[in-house]
């Protein structure tokens, strides 16, 4: 079928849509940012979801001042589609303890919302942060269903189908040093 999307046909229906020196400038301008809101503390719990996170916050704490210590959870609601599945899957929430601590969430795109509001909530269920502010790389309000606050936001983006540095189709394409749109596509 000509119009399907598959992995093996989506290059050539990509077009760069943030290129890798705009990534890089803003990540560093988000950096100064986050320095300057934790210039007085000790430390900062950096928490990346993965999968979509993990180059955009290797590349976010190269910038940052205070000392971080890293976590990871891992959270999934698109599965292989491209839009959200509407249900957040907790596959990893496993943390130590941060009562009295500040703790700064990273996440690759917030789309519907639900699977920051969904680890949000459980980060206050369960723990009394000293602070609790989110960092994401790409907005897309378009398809928000919460009302989650974005703390530090690098780029917002339309309702189109992203993938590069860290955004992926079917678990592919996390490495391009871009964000591509996917053009053409069903």
């Amino acid at each position: 079928m000509a119009g399907t999307l598959t992995r093996e046909n989506l290059l050539d229906r990509l077009e760069v849509r943030i290129t890798q020196e705009q990534l890089q400038t803003r990540i560093r301008e988000m950096a100064g940012e986050i320095n300057k809101a934790y210039q007085s503390c000790e430390k900062l719990i950096v928490i990346g979801v993965l999968k979509g996170s993990f180059l955009f916050m290797a590349d976010l704490i190269r910038h940052l001042d205070v000392p971080c210590h890293v976590e990871f959870v891992r959270l999934a609601s698109y599965g292989d589609a491209k839009t959200s599945s509407g249900t957040v899957k907790a596959m990893d929430l496993s943390l130590p303890e941060l009562t009295g601590e500040h703790v700064l969430i990273v996440e690759d795109i917030v789309d519907t919302g639900l699977t920051l509001q969904f680890f949000k909530d459980y980060l206050e269920s369960l723990h009394k942060t000293e602070s609790l502010r989110l960092a994401v790389l790409l907005d897309k309000p378009a398809t928000r269903q919460t009302n989650i606050t974005i703390d530090y936001a690098g780029f917002q983006v339309e309702n189109e189908f992203l993938v590069g540095y860290g955004l992926d189709f079917a678990g592919y394409y996390r490495n391009l040093p871009y964000i591509g749109v996917v053009t053409d596509a069903d």
